[in-house]
């Protein structure tokens, strides 16, 4: 498991080719660089397209998450996530 805590710290982390990710957890809201550019840098890298993405966010936004949804993410979490 990998935890980071901006954006880019995520696509660096993502782009190291010695790792390799079977799922990513992706929070909308971070520093330096928001979870809506690493989703759509994400789908445009041949490796990193094929790695599932789940968003999670506070918002409830249907557009938001219909947004995530079309540019390639395959659930949404509204936090805080409850079992």
């Amino acid at each position: 498991m990998v935890a980071v805590e901006n954006g880019n710290q995520a696509m660096d982390a993502l782009k190291n080719e010695n790792d390799t990710f079977d799922l990513v957890l992706l929070d909308l809201y971070m520093p330096e660089m928001d979870g809506f550019e690493v989703l759509y840098l994400m789908k445009e890298n041949e490796r990193l397209k094929q790695i599932p993405i789940v968003v999670m966010s506070s918002t409830e936004s249907n557009d938001i998450i219909s947004d995530c949804l079309k540019n390639g993410a395959i659930d949404f979490l509204v936090k805080p996530v409850r079992s």
